[in-house]
């Protein structure tokens, strides 16, 4: 197997197909470490823009009585590695606007800073859509003819003659091609680093380089199951350009086909309602309120006048709007718990793809994707409970206040110290959590791979080589 593996190797180093191919890996790359520097700038600068305009809002809130009438929002915090697998990152929602106000607009997700056009043509080119495409397809141009084409040339007839195994012949082949393909993917992602480090100035933490590195091995998985169906599609055929043709129409169907079909299937079978219908659901609680509560609900004297009894008549109205709200709340989040789960199961129909679970597993270990959409969503409601709980204690230090949470113009009307009012900061997903999300997906495709190298063993086995 190593005089096999040296003389692929040979061959292939010196061919004008590996040096197209790291040609085009180098400029892919370097595409990818430029444009990614500059969209992390100008993320960074826009993520700044935006708290200091956050801030200067609260700076003007003077009174805790004040707050209701401030938007919170929970900011996802530009992602140093979205080169590596960006999922969407630069167009999905990256902020979540909530009101503590029992008038204020319902919760949701929004796109808070805007995106260079300029920048938008290379949205996709990041590290998991350059193997998943480019690279699956050099697997592909390499290793096809491995075996037919040695039969064309003569050549495998001769190589039976010396002591040499069938395995050992096709592993060979095997190890020498996903070297050269390593080598490649390698050399573009320095590349990529190197200007990333020179142009976007991004300090890279140990988590990065974890993720990089997970991102390799599973690179390494992915492409030896391309070239596990080249060389399983070579000992099939007894033409090259049979193989060629083969190889072709699998990379379709495993790029194209197979992921737009989970979409389409998706769309048919869990539909969703549109923003329209479900802002018509949440508006008719208010009817149901004011049944509820007998059109007293929401009946307001005014704080000088609500004193003499006490604020009866505001509470049942706070009461009755605390209520009406929690439940549009509850329509309004049941709405975008629909759409993650669709986008999950969209994700596990396309995962027949060994395509699609190379994507997805990647976007696990960065944490991009679902996973960092759901854990934003998560973490602006365990702010939002921090604030309200903060909110509640400053106000029963008042006696004065009529503790009305939440209604301006019923709370405490003590100066605010801006500084003491409670912020976030956005947490990413661990580099443990991203691998436990990503661990079946790992599986499925270890899975896929051996099953495609035994299919191309036990093809080889047979194969006639004359």
């Amino acid at each position: 197997m190593t005089h096999i593996f040296k003389r692929e190797l040979l061959d292939q180093l010196t061919s004008f197909k590996f040096a197209a191919g790291l040609l085009l890996a180098l400029l892919l790359f370097g595409v990818n470490g430029a444009v990614f520097s500059l969209r992390y700038r100008s993320e960074v600068l826009g993520y700044r823009r935006i708290q200091q305009r956050w801030e200067q809002q609260l700076a003007g809130r003077k009174k805790l009585d004040d707050l209701p009438n401030q938007d919170f929002s929970v900011l996802k915090t530009p992602l140093k590695a979205t080169f590596l697998a960006s999922g969407g990152q630069d167009r999905l929602p990256d902020a979540y606007r909530f009101a503590i106000n029992i008038w204020g607009d319902m919760p949701g997700a929004y796109r808070a800073s805007s995106q260079n056009a300029l920048l938008e043509s290379f949205q996709a080119l990041d590290w998991s859509f350059l193997v998943g495409t480019a690279f699956s397809l050099l697997a592909l141009v390499f290793a096809y003819d491995s075996v037919s084409g040695e039969k064309a040339r003569g050549t495998l007839k001769l190589l039976q003659t010396y002591n040499l195994s069938r395995n050992s012949i096709l592993f060979g082949k095997l190890l020498a091609n996903l070297a050269m393909l390593l080598v490649m993917l390698v050399s573009g992602m320095l590349l990529s680093l190197l200007l990333l480090l020179l142009i976007g100035q991004i300090d890279l933490g140990a988590a990065e380089w974890a993720r990089g590195g997970l991102f390799l091995v599973l690179s390494a998985f992915y492409l030896t199951l391309f070239l596990c169906l080249a060389l399983f599609l070579s000992t099939i055929t007894h033409r090259p350009t049979a193989s060629m043709v083969l190889s072709v129409m699998a990379w379709v169907i495993s790029i194209i086909v197979i992921p737009g079909t989970g979409t389409l299937i998706i769309q048919h079978v869990q539909k969703l309602p549109t923003q329209n219908e479900v802002g018509e659901r949440a508006g008719k609680v208010y009817d149901l309120i004011n049944a509820e509560f007998k059109d007293h609900a929401s009946d307001w004297r005014g704080r000088d006048a609500g004193k003499a009894d006490n604020y009866s008549v505001e509470r049942m109205s706070t009461v009755a709007q605390n209520k009406r709200k929690h439940l549009q709340e509850e329509i309004w989040e049941d709405y975008l718990r629909q759409k993650f789960e669709q986008a999950r199961v969209v994700r596990r129909i396309s995962s027949v793809s060994p395509t699609a679970l190379f994507g997805y597993g990647a976007e696990s270990l960065n944490g991009t994707g679902v996973l960092r959409d759901e854990a934003m969503v998560k973490e602006a409601h365990q702010y939002r409970n921090t604030l309200e709980e903060w909110i509640r204690q400053r106000d029963l230090l008042d006696p004065g206040s009529p503790h009305l949470l939440f209604q301006p113009d019923y709370l405490s009307l003590q100066p605010l110290v801006a500084a003491s009012v409670p912020r976030y900061q956005f947490r990413e997903p661990t580099v443990a959590e991203g691998l436990r999300d990503a661990l079946w997906r790992i599986v499925i495709l270890s899975a896929e791979t051996l099953t495609m190298l035994f299919a191309a063993v036990l093809a080889f086995q047979r194969y006639d080589v004359r």
